[in-house]
């Protein structure tokens, strides 16, 4: 994640974080594809809402945020600590049994965003789901809020990660809805089972 989209989120993570209040309704969808009350890594806890209901939904969590300031917001919420952690850190191996990075990966620079997907690869266990969400397009760059965006159109999406890991399955669904910045917003979102 770059230095302009990390400072947006210090300096705004109590504003970010008290944005939502109710889970995204596709995380019920992940969850089920996930062994049940198996290990999750969440990838862009933000203020800890999605993790708050993966925890009530029976999960043990493991919560990661770039910003060291949302994090503490999102351990307040979800009583527990939220690890500070950059996507080209994770360094787990075959551990989790479902990683959900909800609108977080889409902030890697593009050009290491293969890493980061064969290291989540990494990271799970057999038979183990990850979904991640992007916003859609076919260029990189900033938004108004100078945050950095590697946006992609579906088949250029699923061309990468199939380049970089040897997923069983990758679906991909695409929908409009919203985002921070209250813009209509094309998302895209890969499921994958390892």
């Amino acid at each position: 994640m770059n230095d302009t989209t990390l400072n947006f989120y210090r300096a705004n993570s109590e504003e970010y974080a008290a944005d939502g209040s109710a889970p995204n309704p596709r995380l019920f969808t992940f969850l089920s594809q996930c062994k049940p009350n198996g290990r999750v890594l969440e990838l862009g806890t933000g203020g800890g809402v999605d993790a708050a209901a993966i925890i009530e939904n029976g999960f043990k969590l493991d919560a990661t945020d770039g910003s060291s300031e949302l994090a503490a917001i999102a351990s307040l919420r979800i009583r527990q600590p939220v690890k500070t952690m950059l996507f080209s850190e994770l360094d787990a191996n075959g551990v989790y049994d479902g990683v959900y990075a909800c609108a977080s990966l889409t902030h890697a620079p593009r050009h290491e965003l293969g890493q980061v997907i064969s290291r989540i690869y990494r990271a799970m266990t057999e038979n183990a789901v990850v979904w991640a969400s992007f916003k859609a397009g076919d260029e990189e760059g900033l938004d108004a809020l100078g945050r950095y965006y590697n946006y992609f159109e579906q088949s250029q999406l699923i061309s990468l990660w199939q380049a970089s890991a040897p997923w069983k399955k990758i679906e991909i669904e695409a929908w409009t809805g919203g985002a921070y910045d209250r813009k209509p917003t094309e998302w895209l979102a890969i499921t994958a089972m390892k």
